[in-house]
């Protein structure tokens, strides 16, 4: 395989992270805090060892600018080095019900991060000015688009407020 280009990342930024699932334009859907250009944690929910069955995730990585799956990396807000072990331990505390009440669906990890947004623009951790559903929408578009010319970038929303 070619070598890929590494994609450069803000550190202390937060990005809504779209990975190719293979198949037609769906996608797996995490959050990432940058904490370095080159390092970061990803926070998502995962039904990968059984089914239906959701857990949430957390996991330090150095992949995630040469990760082939990697669609696109939309930039939602900046978060204070402070905060990156509060906001960690926040996200997992979001629930993990079977269908969320806020979003009328069932969970999956879409409707998780979607949830996780609310709370951290709710509880102050970002500042979204908008709700997750124009983050998502922004970020299924841009993705779709991305995955149609077989392209991966780093995006900045444009509806980042920092």
């Amino acid at each position: 395989m070619a070598a890929v280009t590494p994609l450069i990342f803000e550190q202390n930024s937060i990005y809504i992270a779209l990975l190719d699932r293979g198949d037609s334009y769906l996608f797996h859907w995490e959050l990432y805090l940058a904490t370095s250009t080159t390092e970061g944690v990803i926070f998502h929910a995962t039904d990968d060892a059984k089914p239906g069955v959701w857990e949430y995730k957390r996991a330090p990585t150095n992949e995630m600018p040469e990760l082939r799956r990697l669609v696109l990396a939309l930039k939602i807000g900046s978060v204070e080095p402070a905060l990156h072990n509060a906001l960690s331990d926040r996200l997992a505390t979001v629930p993990m019900t079977r269908f969320s009440q806020r979003f009328g669906e069932q969970l999956s990890c879409r409707v998780w991060l979607n949830e996780a947004l609310f709370v951290l623009d709710d509880e102050g951790y970002v500042n979204l000015g908008k709700g997750p559903a124009e983050f998502e929408e922004e970020a299924k578009y841009l993705g779709m688009m991305n995955k149609s010319k077989n392209q991966r970038k780093v995006m900045r929303s444009r509806m980042c407020m920092s």
